[in-house]
């Protein structure tokens, strides 16, 4: 009886345990990071990132869960300034690949390869991702911008599978 109360528990764990927001809104590592949530930006410091154009390493002892997503600073500065205005530093399109989202898909955002255009943050899959956003800034964001609308709320699988 004991190991069925123990199996049981462990099976639900993940559903109570599950983050606020839907099948992959945010682009998230595998795993509970330390802030009791899936590490978003691959604990990159969005807030360097952005305002020191720069990747910077976050820790988990300056953390922040935000829309179901543990978010990791490289200071207690940065925090403070993140949670006085999440939506300055979140990443674009749910911090997955902007150049993806615009051709309708949801690839890995890589904070190595980031971009900052117009006071927001643009992750890539890779360099070359990165580099045909920067040969069509307006058309690619305004249609990855439209994209997300569309795709937002749905899975990775099933934009794969679609």
């Amino acid at each position: 009886m004991k190991n069925l109360l123990i199996t049981t528990i462990v099976a639900t764990l993940p559903l109570i345990a599950a983050p606020a927001f839907a099948a992959d809104e945010i682009n998230v590592s595998n795993g509970i990071s330390a802030a009791g949530a899936p590490l978003a930006v691959h604990g990159a410091d969005p807030v360097a990132l952005l305002n020191d154009s720069k990747v910077v390493d976050g820790s988990a002892q300056h953390a922040l869960t935000h829309d179901g997503a543990s978010y990791y600073f490289a200071s207690a500065e940065n925090l403070e300034a993140f949670k006085a205005n999440p939506a300055k530093y979140t990443p674009q399109h749910g911090g997955f690949c902007s150049y993806g989202v615009s051709v309708g898909k949801k690839f890995d955002g890589d904070p190595d390869k980031f971009v900052v255009h117009e006071g927001k943050l643009f992750l890539f899959l890779n360099e070359k991702t990165r580099e045909l956003f920067l040969e069509d800034v307006a058309g690619v964001k305004a249609t990855a911008d439209e994209n997300w609308t569309q795709i937002e709320h749905k899975s990775v699988e099933e934009l794969a599978n679609g």
